[in-house]
C-alpha cells in the first residue's frame, strides 16, 4: 500500500449513519471543490456531517486517504438507494494541476481496488447491474435521487475514459494519462460574441450586469455567500437559452429574453427560491464558426469555482457537467463565456 490513511476527521462511534451497507457497490465521487485540499474537504464533511447529511467513507489526495465515515456502514454521498448498497463511498480531491491530478487518481485507483477486495466489491466500473465501483454519474441516472455528474470533470482533465477506469481498477493501478485534446486559450479573453447576465439578490434588488468574466469583484455576477433567486442573459450575436433549478421546484421552463422588468419572458427563476443550479445553451448562427456558452458557479456552502460547464454538457467528452451548480446549494456567483474554446 503506497498511501496512507489519515484519521484526523474520521466521524466518532456515536456518529455517522448506524447502519450497515446491504449491497457490493463503491461509489466514486469527487469533490467539486477545484484546487481545495482533500484534508479540508474532510474536515468539512466532519463539521457538517449532520447539519448537511451529507459524507463519504474516504476523501482521498495526493497519496493520502483521509477517513471519515466508517467502512462497511452507510454513508450519505449518493441518494437513499445507493447509500443503502454501498459498504464504500470515497471523494476524489479535484486539482487543476494536470500532475497532481494523476496522482490523486492513482491513490484512488490504488484505494479502491484494495478495499474493494476486501469488501468482495467486483472491480468493475459503471456496467449493469446494482454491483461493482460506480460513478456517482451513474447512481444518478439509474436511481434519479441525486443529479450529480461527478466525477468525470477531473477525469476528463486526466484524459480518463470509463474503459480506462474500469482497466486500471483491475490492474490496481492508474497509470499515465491518456491523450486529452489540447485546449488553448484566447489571448487576453477576447471575444466574438459578447454575454451580458445579472443575478438578482434573493426577494431584492437586480445586481449590476455583468459582459463576459474578468477577474476581481466586477468579473462575475452574484455577491459572496448571498442567494438570487432570479438570473437574466443576453448575447449580441446569435441567440442563447437558459433555465434555472431550485430546491423547490427543480428546474424551470427555459427563458430566451432578457429583460430584467418582465420577470415572466424576461428572467429566470420565481421569487424568494433560491437558485441552485443554472443550465445555458448557445446557438451559433448558420454558417458561422461554432461558438458554445461556458460557464461556472461558486456556491454559499464551499470555496472555489466548481468545475466548467460547456453548453450542456454533450457536445465535448472533456466537459460532462451538465449544469453549473451543486445539488441542495444556493448559487453565489456566475461566470459566462461565449467562446470556441474553453475561455476560463
Amino acid at each position: 500500500m503506497s498511501y496512507k490513511i489519515d484519521n484526523t476527521y474520521k466521524l466518532s462511534a456515536s456518529e455517522g449513519a448506524p447502519q450497515k451497507a446491504s449491497g457490493a457497490i463503491a461509489v466514486f465521487h469527487s469533490t467539486a471543490n477545484l484546487d481545495t485540499s482533500a484534508a479540508n474537504n474532510a474536515a468539512f464533511e466532519k463539521r457538517t456531517w449532520n447539519s448537511n447529511g451529507a459524507y463519504v467513507h474516504f476523501i482521498i489526495g495526493d497519496g493520502v486517504a483521509y477517513a471519515v465515515g466508517e467502512v462497511g456502514y452507510v454513508a450519505w454521498g449518493a441518494g437513499g438507494s445507493a447509500n443503502a448498497l454501498s459498504p464504500l463511498q470515497i471523494e476524489m480531491e479535484e486539482s487543476s494541476d494536470k500532475a497532481k491530478q494523476l496522482r490523486i487518481y492513482n491513490t484512488v485507483i490504488e484505494l479502491l481496488h484494495d478495499y474493494c477486495g476486501k469488501l468482495g466489491i467486483p472491480l468493475t466500473f459503471d456496467t449493469a447491474g446494482t454491483t461493482g465501483v460506480k460513478s456517482h454519474r451513474w447512481c444518478s441516472q439509474y436511481w434519479g435521487e441525486t443529479d450529480h455528474t461527478d466525477p468525470w470533470s477531473p477525469l476528463g482533465r486526466i484524459g480518463k475514459s470509463a474503459a480506462n477506469v474500469a482497466a486500471d481498477l483491475k490492474n490496481g493501478k492508474g497509470g499515465a494519462a491518456t491523450s486529452v485534446p489540447a485546449v488553448s486559450k484566447p489571448a487576453g479573453k477576447i471575444f466574438a460574441t459578447n454575454v451580458t447576465y445579472a443575478l438578482r439578490s434573493l426577494n431584492g434588488s437586480w445586481l449590476d450586469n455583468v459582459t463576459n468574466f474578468g477577474a476581481g469583484d466586477n468579473g462575475y455576477a452574484g455577491v459572496p455567500n448571498q442567494q438570487h433567486d432570479y438570473l437574466t442573459v443576453s448575447v449580441d450575436h446569435g441567440s442563447i437559452k437558459y433555465r434555472v433549478k431550485t430546491a423547490q421546484d427543480g428546474w424551470l421552463g427555459w427563458v430566451t429574453g432578457s429583460n430584467k422588468n418582465d420577470l415572466a419572458n424576461g428572467a429566470a427563476g420565481i421569487a424568494s427560491h433560491a437558485i441552485t443550479g443554472v443550465q445555458i445553451i448557445y446557438n451559433t448562427p448558420a454558417g458561422e464558426p461554432y461558438q458554445q456558452a461556458y460557464y461556472r458557479s461558486q456556491t454559499t456552502q464551499r470555496t472555489g469555482w466548481l468545475g466548467v460547464v460547456c453548453d450542456d454538457g454533450t457536445s465535448l467528452p472533456q466537459y460532462t457537467d451538465t449544469y453549473a451548480g451543486m445539488f441542495g446549494e444556493p448559487l453565489d456567483r456566475l461566470q459566462i463565456g461565449i467562446s470556441s474554446i474553453n475561455p476560463f
